[in-house]
């Protein structure tokens, strides 16, 4: 009986020693686990943070992401304003060339004229019993020869409109008359008559418009005289002012 109780005690102590020991190895394997948990936690924290981290970076990129859409549509739209602006500008320019260029048509194509002539160096000029077509023969100006100094003629080199103008003496003082003709028709026909003065002077001018070579010229009427010398008393002018 004694023997039996030892052994039954002995198997006890064992089971006892080995209940132990699992107890201690379920303790060391729960603190582990606890330790792992708690690494466990601290990895979560960590990842928790940068999570936070993450978001926050994530906002801060989407912000700049809002500003740079912001600024392209504000340069998109600059280039546009630019663009217009640049096609304003291309548009004046074209403008202003083809102004220029019409400019340059206009004085390319449209000779200049210009003329003055003195009548004569000989003192006085008389008529008989008909008109006397009177020939100014000391050229001052004759830009593109238009006037011709031997007969007295203006022919005009292109369409257009002309001013002509004159100045004619008498001496003495007395009745005096002048004529100017356009491919003979009258143009005007002065008189004038001075009893005092002993130097008498008419002088007029007109506008005309005249097809190419039409012809002016000056036309002193029968019975009367003019008179001229070295200091150009006596002078026949005319301009183109624009062709047509």
């Amino acid at each position: 009986m004694v023997v039996e109780l030892r052994v039954t005690l002995s198997f006890t102590q064992d089971e006892l020693r080995n209940t132990k020991d699992l107890l201690r190895s379920v303790t060391e394997r729960l603190a582990a686990t606890e330790n792992d948990m708690e690494d466990v936690k601290k990895d979560t924290a960590a990842q928790q943070t940068d999570l936070t981290i993450m978001k926050t970076e994530v906002m801060d990129l989407k912000m700049e992401l809002s500003a740079s859409e912001t600024e392209v549509e504000e340069l998109k739209t600059g280039h546009a304003a630019q663009e217009a602006e640049l096609t304003a500008v291309e548009t004046r320019l074209i403008a202003t060339e083809t102004k220029v260029e019409n400019l340059e048509k206009r004085i390319t194509e449209n000779p200049k004229v210009a003329f003055s002539a003195g009548l004569t160096d000989s003192g006085y000029i008389e008529t008989g019993k008909t008109d006397l077509n009177l020939v100014f023969t000391k050229i001052i100006t004759n830009v593109g020869n238009a006037y011709n100094y031997m007969n007295g003629y203006f022919k005009a080199p292109v369409k257009g409109v002309y001013y002509f103008r004159f100045t004619v003496m008498d001496l003495p003082a007395g009745y005096m008359e002048i004529r100017m003709r356009k491919n003979g028709q009258h143009v005007m026909h002065l008189k004038e008559y001075d009893a005092y003065s002993q130097y008498s002077y008419l002088s007029s001018g007109v506008t005309l418009q005249l097809e190419v070579g039409d012809i002016v010229n000056m036309q002193l009427p029968p019975g009367h005289n003019l008179y001229d010398d070295s200091n150009n008393h006596s002078i026949f002018s005319g301009f183109l002012l624009f062709s047509l």
